[in-house]
């Protein structure tokens, strides 16, 4: 009887180191998301970013121009993002992740989504694997939106970042964005404390 029991305690210490494993082994590579949004708006007040076209989740009863959220339409807006570190897990020639074999660098790249409060935002969630890439201070996005800006030409905004020490228990943790520059003018982005991973600015073009 006694044999059974140490056998059976046995067992339970090796059930639980193996869902350990399990639970380790589960877990998502260490990420650090820099999540952004622009709403533009002109120096009247009004906003630039309504009526942009979006191609993906709306919902079939919402026409394109009540939908509260969606996939703005690539071929309407280029989105480059470099990186003030570079690192093997992106290029910023190409601004995209360096091509692999099996992989094609395209799909990689950042894109728009649209979120309407009642205020337009373009919304980039632009994400770093940590083994990969360092932790990122500065981050430039270049954006060439004719329906923004009313040319092709490309504007950088120049986007400053607090980094977080420590992950969640998913193996993320989200950057701040303290500060943006813009055309020689000073941005500061705020967020809202139901939505304190996500930080947002409105650009006033003049």
């Amino acid at each position: 009887m006694k044999t059974f029991i140490i056998y059976a305690l046995l067992a339970m210490v090796a059930l639980n180191l193996i869902s350990c494993d399990l639970r380790f082994d589960a877990l998502p590579p260490k990420t650090v998301f820099y999540n952004l949004g622009f709403n533009f708006q002109d120096s009247s007040g009004n906003d630039l970013v309504n009526g942009i076209g979006l191609e993906e989740w709306i919902p079939a009863n919402i026409s394109m121009e009540n939908a509260l959220s969606g996939t703005v339409n690539r071929e309407l807006y280029v989105l480059d993002i470099a990186v003030s570190d570079p690192c093997t897990n992106w290029d910023n020639d190409i601004y995209n992740s360096p091509a692999r074999p099996g992989f094609i660098p395209d799909v990689n790249r950042p894109i728009f989504t649209l979120h309407n409060n009642g205020d337009c935002y373009l919304n980039s969630s632009f994400s770093l694997l940590a083994d990969a890439c360092p932790d990122q201070r500065i981050l430039i996005y270049k954006l060439k939106i004719a329906h923004v800006f009313g040319d092709d030409a490309i504007y950088e905004f120049v986007t400053y970042w607090d980094v977080p020490k420590e992950y969640l228990r998913d193996n993320s943790k989200f950057a701040k964005c303290y500060r943006i520059e813009f055309d020689g003018n000073v941005f500061i982005p705020e967020t809202s404390e139901n939505e304190s991973r996500y930080y947002s600015a409105t650009i006033v073009l003049k």
